[in-house]
Formats: C-alpha cells, sequence, structure tokens
C-alpha cells in the first residue's frame, strides 16, 4: 500500500490490424478534460488522426487537445514514460498503445518493472478483429495471450460479423481469462470512461439520485453508489472484492473507512476488471465515511448494496492489533 498519488497507465495491447490505432483516436477524441501522453513503438506506425497533430519536436508529437504523443523508437520503455511521469506535468494519464506482436507477458512484466513511483498499471486491454479472430488465433498464439493477460477485452468490428459469432467470441474469451471485462464496438468507438480511470466515476456519488448523471454514461451501462458513516469489516469487505463482486462490474473506485481495524486511514479503492487495489491517504478535516461506486452492465443493484451492507462492521471496538487485517493488492 501507498499514500502516493500515481500516473495511471493503460496499455492498449491487439493483434495488427484488430484496431488499437482507432481505439486510440477515439480515446484521444474524447479524453474528457484529461491531458493524455500517448507511448507508441514508432510515428511511422501508428496514425494519430491529422485534425489532432499541432507540431512535432525531436522526440514529441504534442496535439491539440493538450495531449502529447512521445516514440518509442530510439528509447527504452521505462524512458519513454519517463518523458510524462515527472514532478510537476501537466500529464494526468498515459497510454501505451504496444505493437501487435508484442508478447503480453512480457509486456506485463515490463510494464510492473517500468512503473516506479510515479505511476501504476490502471489496465491493460486487448482489442480484437472479430472478422479475423480465428485465423490469427491460428496463425499466433500471440492473440490469444492477449486475451488472457488483459483486464479489458474489446471485440471490435462486429459490424462486420453475425452476432452468433460474436457470441461464440464471447466464449472463447471467457475460456481463457473468465474474470476479463468483455465489450463490443464498432470502429472502437466506446465510452472512453469505462476504459480509463477518471474521477468523473465519484461524481456518482454525489448525483446517484440525478437522472442527467445517468445520461451521461450510455444508456447500456449502469452504475451504482453506496455510503456509509459506519466502518467497515476488513475481513468482509476483503472477501465482498475477492469472492463476490460479479464480473458485470467493469469498474469500482471510491473511498473506505475501516474504522480502528485499517489504523483510522482513507482508503482509496479501486477495482480495474478482475485486479482490485487499495492505496492509503488521511482523512484530514475530512469525516470517515465509506463513500463507493460501481460502474457495469446488467448487473443486479441491489444485491450489491446488500453485500456491501453485510460488510458493515458489527463489532468495531473490537480490535486486536496482533489479529488485524490488511487488503492485499489483488495481482494479475
Amino acid at each position: 500500500m501507498t499514500n502516493q498519488k500515481k500516473i495511471p497507465i493503460t496499455a492498449l495491447t491487439g493483434f495488427l490490424g484488430s484496431g488499437k490505432t482507432t481505439l486510440l483516436n477515439h480515446i484521444l477524441e474524447n479524453n474528457h478534460g484529461l491531458k493524455i501522453g500517448v507511448v507508441v513503438n514508432d510515428y511511422g506506425d501508428i496514425n494519430i488522426d491529422s485534425q489532432l497533430v499541432a507540431g512535432q519536436t525531436d522526440k514529441m508529437l504534442e496535439l491539440t487537445n493538450g495531449c502529447i504523443c512521445c516514440s518509442m523508437e530510439n528509447m527504452e520503455l521505462d524512458e519513454a514514460i519517463g518523458q510524462f511521469a515527472y514532478p510537476g506535468t501537466p500529464i494526468d494519464y498515459i497510454v501505451i498503445e504496444a505493437s501487435g506482436l508484442a508478447e503480453p507477458a512480457d509486456l506485463a512484466v515490463t510494464l510492473r518493472d517500468a512503473m516506479g513511483s510515479k505511476t501504476r498499471l490502471d489496465s491493460i486491454v486487448a482489442v480484437l478483429d472479430a472478422a479475423n479472430l480465428e485465423h490469427n488465433a491460428e496463425t499466433n498464439t500471440t492473440a490469444l495471450q492477449q486475451i488472457e493477460y488483459s483486464d479489458f477485452v474489446i471485440i471490435n468490428k462486429i459490424d462486420l460479423v453475425e452476432s452468433t459469432k460474436v457470441d461464440l467470441i464471447k466464449q472463447l474469451i471467457t475460456g481463457i481469462n473468465e474474470r476479463a471485462r468483455i465489450f463490443t464496438a464498432v470502429k472502437g468507438q466506446i465510452d472512453v470512461r469505462l476504459l480509463l480511470d477518471q474521477n468523473l466515476r465519484l461524481e456518482a456519488a454525489k448525483e446517484e439520485h440525478s437522472h442527467e448523471h445517468h445520461q451521461h454514461l450510455h444508456e447500456s451501462y449502469s452504475t451504482v453508489s453506496f455510503k456509509s458513516d459506519k466502518p467497515l469489516d476488513p475481513v468482509k469487505f476483503q472477501t465482498f472484492v475477492n469472492e463476490q463482486l460479479p464480473v458485470e462490474i467493469y469498474r469500482a473506485k471510491g473511498f473506505v473507512d475501516l474504522g480502528n481495524k485499517g489504523h483510522r486511514r482513507k482508503y482509496i479503492f479501486q477495482l480495474v476488471g478482475k485486479r482490485a487495489e487499495l492505496t492509503w491517504s488521511d482523512w484530514g478535516e475530512e469525516k470517515p465515511m465509506t463513500q463507493l461506486v460501481f460502474i457495469g452492465k446488467d448487473f443486479d443493484k441491489e444485491n450489491i448494496e446488500r453485500l456491501l451492507d453485510d460488510c458493515i462492521d458489527k463489532k468495531p471496538n473490537e480490535f486486536d492489533p496482533d489479529k488485524q487485517v490488511v487488503l492485499p493488492k489483488r495481482e494479475r
């Protein structure tokens, strides 16, 4: 656990021609005010929309929306990330567009080694070409390995295939990575807020009864908010996160109060696909309170609320420091 704010990183993977570049352009055009640093293998391999390009220096491609693109052509990944992750950086988020032939396991390890104290891996997103997935899988095992190491899988180009094939692809994905969250898309068109970690999710906690908020997300996605001024039991909350959350929940974010059993710290909770993380801070002048927001599709809101109600600590004052529970980070 740590109390240091880090820049989140999302890595886009996918076989050649799957639509990673199209998705990247979509993210940049719909960045919701985030200043994004983009790392690519080589400018020559990626077609950043001409409407986004403002100018180019030796190592950087400046974009009109405040984002910056960095080429890895002459540098290592950690050096490229360092172009954006430094004290006082204006960058809010980093997106890495990996080569279509990048080995997924190596990429995951490399990203963790390159993280350091200034960044954190938010998610790995695999983009699949619905029309050519079978061919890609037959010719190169990398296409399937990218599913195995992903948090989110986007079945792209679904307009080119029958719906029955999309269902078969979903079954394939679940067979390889049962906890991966699955999206479908045409030309990479997906609500960016489902892919990138943003404070916009926390706004749902303030507007949980606001119809206006729900219009901001695509109508097929749902949010549920939970608040409690009573501390949660660490063991029960850990069980909820690791065993009870349905795969229909794509992301979750918020603050958790574990009371005395959590050393009275303010815990920042983030769930990305199947990975959960807790970092800690101090409450300061704030009143300790658990505030959580969950985003997903076709999940039972009332069940989520019931499960969280069950997490409320019934005996918050019965605390043995020798038996304290500290929630671990869930690793891939």
